[in-house]
């Protein structure tokens, strides 16, 4: 059955941006009904097609502009392992893509914590065990994170078992995110996990300003949660950088939900314990973003004095039709290539630890699989690729790989 590398990609990616963890979650389990529903149905009588006329080739694509990149650069430039469709090829793209044009892999666990065996020092289960056995190829350096936050950030994280994302087990469903038991066992999981899978970089909440715009009223429990876990890992892992990812749209009051809150000053309180300022940033999702972005939009970054990370990112490519709700999402070749300059450029010139692109591949053959309204949710990263979905580079490609072939110069 050729949709059981689902787990696979789950292992090695799951899932990011703000309501993108809906998509890996819940689009997933969609997507595992389609493929069942498929599968286990008998197969109709198929009438002998007549003689096969073989399509005319495609037309090689054009070729990229030439982009003169700086001779060195200062960060690590990667992906995430997200597949351009859920089978063996669509993985293999990624991989291959992400290996070829990156030195730095992202992988994101957030399908929920094993949280009575944490806690207890149980033996997890074999799907934690195999998602927790993921090495990037030599060479490569490994960006972890991990959440104790649920996919919408509203509250604790589900349970994960024999698969990730099941409902929470009594009494762990009444948990704060602050309680005793809590605390306990995601800083065990953690330190498991550091052990498990080496990483050079740890993430221990992932997009978590985003709770104090749901949530406010649990933000002061997360935040106590973080900073015990942050002090507890560094005095056993002092070299490892610990930190959390702030989601930018959500920080700058780009959003409209987001109006209101105290995001500066609470973010800025929250660094104290943190190596980095890492942050989260698709500016098509926003409305209220000027085009083209702005070449100061990321000048906030610098005041936190901290280095400074791109956890993910992305821009669409092409204009995305959000049917179930009435709206389009602006965005074309231009926007993606400015938008990958723009960042790369400031990336360069601060001294960024790394960036991380979060798509390879254009992934429209996994939107086509799924239902509405998932469907529209799902494209509204699909076509953040450096590359389209038949394998043909984008111009912001040409902008990433000008940087890419650049020689790492770490300088501090």
């Amino acid at each position: 059955m050729k949709f059981l590398m689902l787990p696979v990609v789950h292992r090695i990616q799951m899932g990011v941006g703000p309501g993108f963890v809906v998509i890996m979650f819940t689009l997933g389990l969609a997507l595992f009904g389609c493929a069942a529903t498929t599968l286990d149905s008998p197969e109709p009588a198929v009438t002998p097609p007549g003689p096969v006329v073989p399509a005319a080739p495609a037309p090689p694509p054009p070729p990229l502009p030439v982009v003169t990149g700086p001779p060195t650069r200062p960060f690590y430039m990667g992906f995430t392992l997200w597949p351009a469709d859920l089978s063996d090829e669509g993985l293999r793209e990624a991989q291959k893509f992400a290996y070829a044009h990156g030195d730095i892999v992202s992988v994101v666990l957030i399908g929920g914590i094993p949280w009575p065996e944490a806690l207890d020092g149980k033996p997890f289960s074999k799907n934690v065990q195999d998602s927790l056995s993921y090495r990037p190829p030599g060479g490569k350096k490994l960006f972890l994170s991990i959440s104790p936050l649920d996919r919408d950030r509203r509250g604790l994280a589900p349970y994960w078992g024999d698969k990730d994302n099941l409902p929470l087990p009594k009494p762990w469903d009444k948990e704060p995110l602050n309680s005793p038991k809590v605390k306990k066992a995601y800083l065990n999981f953690l330190l498991r996990t550091v052990q498990a899978m080496r990483p050079d970089y740890l993430a221990i909440g992932v997009e978590s300003n985003v709770l104090l715009t749901r949530e406010p009223n649990k933000w002061r429990q997360f935040k106590e949660l973080y900073r015990e876990s942050y002090r507890a890992l560094k005095k056993s892992h002092p070299t490892l950088p610990v930190f959390f990812t702030t989601e930018v749209l959500h920080y700058k009051k780009l959003t409209k939900e987001a109006k209101g809150t105290d995001q500066e000053r609470e973010v800025t309180e929250l660094m104290k314990q943190s190596d980095l300022f890492a942050m989260s940033v698709y500016p098509h999702m926003s409305t209220e973003l000027p085009r083209p972005v702005p070449g100061n939009f990321f000048d906030f970054a610098t005041r936190f004095k901290k280095p400074i990370a791109v956890s993910e990112s992305g821009m669409t490519s092409r204009n995305v039709p959000m049917r179930s709700y009435g709206l389009v999402l602006n965005g074309s070749d231009a926007d993606q290539e400015q938008f990958t300059e723009l960042l790369l450029k400031t990336a360069a010139r601060e001294k960024y630890e790394f960036v991380i692109n979060f798509a390879t591949t254009d992934f429209e053959r996994l939107v086509a699989k799924l239902r509405p309204p998932q469907d529209d949710i799902a494209r509204i990263w699909a076509f953040t690729g450096m590359q389209t979905g038949d394998k043909r580079p984008k111009p912001a490609q040409a902008q990433w790989d000008a940087y890419f072939r650049a020689k790492i110069v770490r300088v501090w």
